[in-house]
């Protein structure tokens, strides 16, 4: 005798069935414009420095790792798609900011927004990853300097700041390791 179920019946059974335990995470990268976000994001999906064009808006990617999805929402760093942040910040389980360390002239306003970011648009709970990228160029701020320039110490909040180069990868790997620990061990779906 067989069983006869419903349409929903038999999706149900077949999603219970094939279901499979992996973890999501949104996120999102951002910074101001020229600081490397999209190259990153390139370079994380083809595992080679690939030529990009900046964003107009906002690049949505998706990472599939072995029992992980990340989710990415790379967000234009120009002042006039700064006021979308907000809205994409507030839904994500983590935030990496970039930030150009040969571009001196740009610090302090990369840090204002930062700090806008972390104290207005994100939950307290989520990982934040900061990227010192360009780290291959001549004229960089070393990461100690910037660690206290940006007032980075005192923060209660988890975060994580790693020299990186989009451009060879260079520090990639370990902060995306760090990142996606953090990502792990959080509460997420």
């Amino acid at each position: 005798m067989e069983i006869d179920f419903g349409a929903q019946d038999k999706m149900s059974f077949l999603r219970n069935l094939f279901k499979k335990k992996i973890k999501q995470a949104t996120i999102t990268i951002c910074g101001l414009d020229k600081a490397g976000k999209t190259t990153i994001v390139r370079f994380l999906l083809a595992g080679e420095h690939k030529d990009t064009f900046p964003t107009m808006g906002v690049n949505r990617e998706v990472i599939a790792l072995p029992h992980f999805e990340l989710d990415i929402f790379d967000l234009g760093g120009q002042e006039d798609f700064r006021p979308m942040w907000s809205e994409i910040n507030e839904q994500s389980d983590g935030l990496i900011y970039v930030v150009d360390s040969t571009d001196h002239f740009r610090l302090q306003e990369s840090k204002e927004i930062f700090h806008t970011i972390i104290s207005t648009q994100i939950r307290k709970h989520i990982p934040i990853l900061i990227l010192l990228n360009k780290f291959d160029l001549d004229n960089r701020i070393n990461r100690t300097e910037f660690v206290k320039e940006f007032a980075l110490i005192n923060l209660d909040l988890t975060w994580a700041c790693f020299d990186t180069s989009a451009l060879t990868g260079q520090g990639l790997y370990d902060s995306f390791e760090w990142f996606i620990n953090q990502l792990q061990e959080s509460n997420i779906s």
